[in-house]
């Protein structure tokens, strides 16, 4: 499957990581305050190369021109600098639509070893974090969380989209399934049982079962239910839920613990198609992934 590459990445050290191989100068730019209405939070990243390419974001599209210009002059001096952008800047002709003012750190001397850290941290799936003395301003530190991953156990259409909709989304895919073709053509594993179900799941993790004959899904719930995943959800109606959660407690799930399914999994948007419930499962993952795990 050949995908477009995303728009919009929230964690840039891969890409600094990158061009500092190919032998780049790089910034690393930090929001690390704001007033006012921001449309990103502290803490937002722009990777800078000095042939001006850039990843990531920080002012939500309005000022990430100026802020690439800033960078590589940075780069051309080699020193570290903070700006301040919009709302008592002292660049008058920059003026963000919010009437918030930003606070940026640009580095320049940022070190591989610590890109590598934290690049590894994430990679282990456990958090890191990135401490930020900026000149004049009171120590910051950045918060790095592992991605969040969604376990899709299940098959059809809907497991299809969701392959293509996870990846902008920064949403890492653990796809199982059944059909042999459908885990071959999405990178995922083929699942022989449901008895044979071992993804590696943590706080990080959400699970989603998709499937139409639900017969294959209680030695999955069983499993994910022993977890520390911070969603669980099950495809089909509000009669296969509740019939579902039935045999989970006939199986020995306790009761108060089958409640941790989200069935009908999604938000509700009225979906039909494919697509749509693909879409509203994202939706849900990414709704309890802001409120609980990265609030």
């Amino acid at each position: 499957m050949i995908l477009p590459p995303p728009v919009y990445r929230d964690f840039v050290l891969p890409a600094l990581r990158d061009w500092r191989k190919a032998g780049r100068k790089t910034a690393l730019l930090t929001l690390i305050s704001t007033t006012g209405q921001s449309p990103r939070p502290v803490g937002s990243q722009l990777a800078v190369c000095d042939t001006g390419e850039a990843c990531g974001l920080i002012t939500g599209g309005c000022a990430e021109g100026t802020l690439v210009l800033d960078a590589l002059e940075a780069m051309r001096l080699g020193e570290n600098r903070v700006e301040l952008y919009g709302e008592g800047s002292r660049f008058k002709d920059i003026t963000l639509p919010c009437g918030s003012g930003l606070k940026v750190f640009f580095d320049v001397g940022i070190s591989d070893a610590e890109i590598e850290r934290i690049i590894a941290s994430r990679d282990a799936r456990q958090p890191a974090s990135m401490s930020i003395f900026a000149p004049g301003e009171p120590a910051y530190t950045r918060h790095y969380l592992p991605a969040c991953r969604l376990v899709a156990v299940g098959q059809g259409p809907i497991m299809e989209a969701l392959a293509q909709m996870a990846l902008p989304l920064e949403i890492e895919l653990d796809i199982w399934s059944p059909d042999v073709a459908l885990a071959a053509r999405l990178n995922g594993r083929h699942l022989t049982s449901p008895e044979d179900f071992d993804a590696a799941l943590d706080r990080y993790s959400a699970v989603t079962t998709v499937f139409h004959d639900h017969t294959y899904e209680p030695p999955v719930l069983l499993k994910t239910l022993q977890s520390e995943s911070f969603f669980i959800g099950a495809l089909g109606s509000r009669k296969a839920h509740a019939r579902r959660l039935e045999i989970l407690t006939e199986l020995g799930a306790a009761p108060e613990t089958v409640t941790r399914i989200h069935g009908p999994v999604g938000l509700d948007i009225a979906a039909a198609s494919p697509p749509e419930i693909a879409l509203s499962i994202l939706a849900q993952v990414v709704e309890r992934w802001r409120r609980t795990v990265a609030a």
